[in-house]
């Protein structure tokens, strides 16, 4: 495809070389035939385009072409999978070893945090009473690690926003907190409704 526009290109360019000469000789006689010189220099441009744009597209043939061979190069094992038996020969390192070791036994705790699994009977009945100690103690963690952001007047009340990304305002009953920027925005707007009726 790129040689045949380049080949055309070549004898667009020609073509217009050729009767940008015939012109310059016999002028008169080529404008009866209703050649004019603007039909020869939008040959001469054409052509250029054409060999412009044969060469973009051998450019792009072989980018892909290479491309196309990094792909059929065998990729490395994904992260998970078991690599094949050359690759897992003697390169394996005693700290990758325990890598393995302690992702292994994160996952297993993790299906057994969630339910997915359960816990042996030793130590299940040891983690039943960490569990509700934990669960207790969380809701009073999460307040205490509550930082404000921005302290800044929104539509005219005070307001802070929180860590958590919820927000503190002022308004007409007391400071309270909403969800979000938009949650507070639609109680403002319900309340100077109710005000307006």
């Amino acid at each position: 495809m790129s040689r045949l526009m380049q080949i055309a290109g070549i004898l667009m360019v020609a073509a217009a070389v050729a009767l940008l000469l015939m012109i310059f000789f016999s002028l008169s006689s080529l404008v009866a035939w209703g050649i004019t010189p603007e039909l020869a220099v939008e040959l001469l441009v054409g052509g250029v385009l054409a060999i412009g744009l044969g060469g973009l597209i051998s450019t792009i043939e072989a980018r892909n072409a290479g491309v196309g061979a990094e792909a059929a190069a065998p990729a490395a094992p994904a992260f998970g999978r078991a690599a094949p038996a050359a690759a897992t020969s003697e390169a394996v390192t005693a700290q990758v070893t325990e890598t393995i070791k302690a992702l292994e036994q994160a996952k297993v705790e993790l299906r057994q945090a969630i339910g997915e699994e359960e816990a042996p009977a030793a130590d299940a009945a040891a983690a039943a009473p960490a569990a509700e100690e934990a669960q207790q103690q969380a809701p009073a963690t999460e307040e205490a690690q509550l930082y404000v952001v921005e302290e800044r007047p929104i539509r005219g009340r005070s307001a802070r926003i929180l860590s958590d990304g919820t927000v503190e305002a002022e308004t007409d009953e007391g400071w309270m907190r909403f969800e979000n920027l938009e949650h507070l925005d639609e109680y403002l707007d319900a309340t100077a409704l109710a005000q307006s009726r």
